[in-house]
């Protein structure tokens, strides 16, 4: 007979939130303003102004179901088909982690000081700094909440948040460390969620169904042998 296993945080995800509150830690004391230097000189070849509208055009295209608004849509519509199938856990578990994914993403942004990343705005505020990248954290828990429906996929849409990085590196769009904070937050809350799934246990059969009980082993005034 099958039953719910209660949930438990993984280790994996301990270990992805520990490693973004460092990377976290160290942008903040250390700017890596060589780095971010360096990909605004060399690794922006299709930035706006650079000259090629359609290309930049392009991997916007491909980055936008990270936005805001696009990804709340896929992550509501996997927790209502989840939810349809019985798996309600799971259904609470995603959307969770887009609460918590946006709630972090506007505190850190907010608190860490990431150098020559520009202003930016949203959630109607207006921010200094671009540290995590919100699209590569949200690409990462859409990839999750699909594949928790369809797992099979799950390489196509991991090629898929590979493809986003590089966009938003080539445009411009977020500087490595950005890029590198939205996949260590992204992990460490898709890993809790896809905890959340409901794996079926198989208990040992009682006593009373083997067939020796069925037999009568152990009744009052029936015998066990023949």
């Amino acid at each position: 007979m099958s039953q719910q296993i209660p949930y438990r945080l993984p280790r994996a995800a301990l270990w992805w939130s520990a490693a973004f509150a460092v990377l976290a830690v160290l942008v903040q004391a250390t700017d890596f303003d060589r780095l971010n230097s360096f990909a605004i000189r060399h690794l922006e070849p299709i930035a706006p102004g650079h000259g090629h509208p359609r290309l930049n055009d392009l991997a916007e295209a491909i980055v936008s179901p990270g936005a805001p608004a696009a990804s709340a849509l896929i992550i509501a519509a996997a927790a209502v088909l989840l939810w349809r199938r019985g798996r309600r856990r799971e259904a609470l578990a995603w959307p969770i982690a887009y609460g918590a994914a946006i709630l972090l993403e506007v505190v850190c942004k907010l608190l860490i000081q990431q150098h020559r990343s520009g202003i930016w705005q949203g959630y109607g505020l207006t921010f200094d700094s671009s540290f995590p990248s919100g699209h590569m954290l949200r690409a990462i828990l859409i990839t999750g909440a699909v594949t928790a429906l369809r797992p099979g996929l799950r390489p196509l849409l991991a090629g898929w948040c590979a493809v986003v990085a590089i966009c938003m590196l080539l445009t411009g769009f977020h500087l490595p460390t950005d890029i590198l904070g939205g996949i260590l937050a992204g992990m460490a809350l898709a890993t809790a969620a896809e905890a959340a799934r409901v794996t079926p246990s198989t208990s040992p059969p009682s006593p009373s169904s083997s067939p020796r009980a069925r037999e009568g082993w152990g009744l009052p005034g029936i015998s066990g042998s023949r």
